[in-house]
């Protein structure tokens, strides 16, 4: 290898790997007028007035590698879930993230680059660029798929929560704070601990919040199975610490009609339930249930007082403030403080890019706005579908 071809392939490396995320585009001159990064070349073509799109940031470009492997590459969506899950905690830049994807998925990397560059716009609000419509209104057909959480709206950002996306959201927050019970009081795991968190905040839920159980057992459901038809059923994982959406929903309604199974039946129905497994959910489903009520005395208050080291924030965007406002931020804050906590526990709603989380170090539950906004535009789908008489 000559000196030349050497330098070329360095160059080519480097801007494969890093340009794009740093927004530069390098030429290498060798006697010819071709750039070594053809994908930097591409992205600048793509630019719209007006819309910039920062892929150097982890939480952007996860979600715009996750579109380029399933259309670009017609990689499964239940894989690319599962490698991209809290992948943008794990990397410093988008470049980063995307040169593991392709390693993983033995992908090139400059072409996963220009499938990126493709796909980029993919949630905005503007028109099609270079022939590719940006949202996934073009395979949108009123049908299952969400992409990435989006629909046919995706070109306004929702400021206004809905009661969907509220249902959704105590349940969600229920299971960090089952991550959090087990991790604050050395709790017992003896099986695994994400489907333990579903099955806390489900009891939670039928046990404290009996007015609201059916609409929140009902929307994280609903929720949940519109995830699980963005990918085949041939293509539902089985690996992970998470189960597969479907399975998670059949477990929530499972519990459900545990407790009652005439109240619960629209959230059986939901997930798909026949008769026999309801029967079967209200033999098991009891006993998980007993399993919580002898537990949970133990780690509340005593006597009905309330704990002086649990917080609940948010922030002033019209989403966050809708959101808590309408009442879930209390109902919320009275199940954080029933607690008997050693140390202050917070739960914080925030702006920013990805989903809910329970941090150790932090002792904190937090909940992203686009976790919010994904489920806002879940609810719309759900609403159009019982519109037109669709399962």
């Amino acid at each position: 290898m000559n000196i030349q071809t050497l330098v070329s392939s360095v160059a080519s490396r480097f801007c494969s790997r890093f340009a794009p995320a740093l927004g530069i585009t390098l030429l290498l001159l060798q006697g010819s007028s071709e750039p070594a990064c053809a994908a930097v070349q591409d992205a600048d073509v793509r630019e719209i007035p007006g819309c910039t799109q920062d892929l150097s940031k982890p939480g952007r470009m996860k979600d715009i590698v996750s579109n380029a492997l399933s259309r670009g590459f017609g990689i499964g969506g239940s894989k690319i879930r599962l490698h991209l899950e809290n992948a943008e905690s794990k990397f410093e830049t988008g470049g980063g993230l995307l040169a593991a994807a392709a390693l993983h998925f033995s992908v090139d990397e400059q072409a996963l680059w220009r499938q990126v560059n493709a796909f980029q716009h993919v949630n905005c609000m503007h028109g099609p660029v270079g022939g590719v419509d940006n949202g996934i209104r073009d395979n949108w057909d009123g049908d299952d798929g969400l992409g990435s959480g989006g629909g046919p709206d995706d070109r306004a950002l929702p400021t206004e929560a809905s009661a969907f996306a509220s249902d959704v959201i105590l349940h969600v927050v229920l299971h960090e704070l089952g991550h959090a019970l087990v991790r604050e009081f050395d709790l017992p795991i003896l099986g695994n601990e994400e489907t333990l968190a579903d099955a806390f905040a489900t009891h939670y839920v039928t046990s404290y919040f009996p007015e609201r159980a059916e609409a929140v057992l009902l929307a994280r459901v609903q929720s949940l199975m519109v995830e699980a038809r963005e990918v085949p059923r041939v293509e539902w994982t089985v690996g992970g610490e998470h189960n597969s959406d479907a399975r998670r929903a059949f477990q929530i309604a499972a519990l459900g009609v545990a407790v009652d199974a005439e109240k619960y039946a629209s959230v059986a129905k939901a997930a798909g339930m026949s008769d026999d497994e309801v029967s079967s959910a209200r033999d098991y489903g009891t006993e998980i249930h007993r399993s919580w009520r002898r537990m949970l005395p133990a780690l509340r208050m005593p006597g009905g007082q309330l704990s002086n080291e649990a917080r609940l924030r948010y922030g002033e965007s019209p989403l966050l403030k809708s959101l808590c406002e309408g009442g879930l931020a209390e109902q919320l804050r009275g199940a954080l403080r029933s607690f008997d906590w050693h140390s202050q526990v917070t739960i914080s709603f925030r702006e920013g890019e990805g989903g809910a989380g329970w941090s150790r170090s932090r002792r904190t539950i937090t909940v992203n706005s686009e976790y919010i906004q994904r489920f806002i535009r879940q609810g719309e789908l759900v609403a159009g579908r019982q519109g037109s008489g669709k399962r």
